[in-house]
């Protein structure tokens, strides 16, 4: 009887200083996965209790091809497409001790650019000429921005959480300088070209990408 008694009080003190030592082992360390403007993966290192510096790689490619558009009176096809593809190092701040935070960092893009492509889907007429939709010609566009980008953003959730797995959400802009468009028509509309410097000025002001993504972790 002694002897179980024994055994008893030692499987106890034995389970609680386990367990004593699992809860106050502290976490410094994630893995991420996120969505939104971008499928991506990260790693975060906690620095201290209220900042966080966080590593990862994003990525958003879309495309669509014959969009069905009317502008003046024109009948357009449009091929679109989207590349913004980066690598980013954040710092996060958390102000109140708490899960709102502040995040401040810079994106290093190998892509950012749009393109656009627009055909005419009918045949058109210019005076008292018919030209068919293939000799009328095409427009091109292509817009991109640059290549290193500073990022300010807010969001909820901590990139190492206190348990092993994490919820986060966040959302900013990355301000960029203004793009750089080109412009290439062919055809019988070969003389929008030299509308490529009044677009440029049209679009100086979009300097900023915006950003938003909500992120599953596990820390360790």
């Amino acid at each position: 009887m002694k002897k179980l008694l024994i055994i008893t009080i030692l499987s106890m003190l034995f389970y609680q200083n386990s367990y004593c030592q699992e809860t106050i082992r502290e976490r410094k360390n994630a893995i991420g996965i996120s969505g939104g403007t971008g499928y991506g993966f990260d790693y975060s290192r906690k620095v201290s209790d209220r900042f966080f510096a966080t590593i990862g790689y994003s990525s958003l490619k879309y495309s669509e091809e014959g969009l069905e558009q009317e502008v003046s009176g024109q009948d357009l096809l449009i091929d679109a497409a989207l590349d913004i593809t980066r690598v980013d190092f954040k710092v996060s701040y958390h102000p109140f001790a708490s899960a709102f935070k502040i995040v401040g960092g810079v994106g290093f893009f190998s892509s950012s650019n749009v393109n656009l492509k627009t055909t005419f889907k009918e045949n058109i007429v210019i005076g008292e000429v018919e030209f068919n939709s293939e000799d009328s010609g095409a427009i091109a566009i292509d817009a991109n921005w640059s290549k290193t980008s500073p990022y300010l953003g807010l969001g909820f959730g901590r990139p190492v959480s206190k348990k092993g797995i994490g919820f986060a959400f966040d959302f900013g802009t990355y301000i960029s300088e203004s793009p750089a468009i080109t412009l290439d028509a062919t055809g019988v509309i070969e003389q929008t070209n030299d509308q490529e410097a009044l677009l440029n000025e049209s679009f100086e002001s979009f300097k900023f990408i915006p950003y938003a993504s909500f992120r599953l972790s596990y820390s360790f």
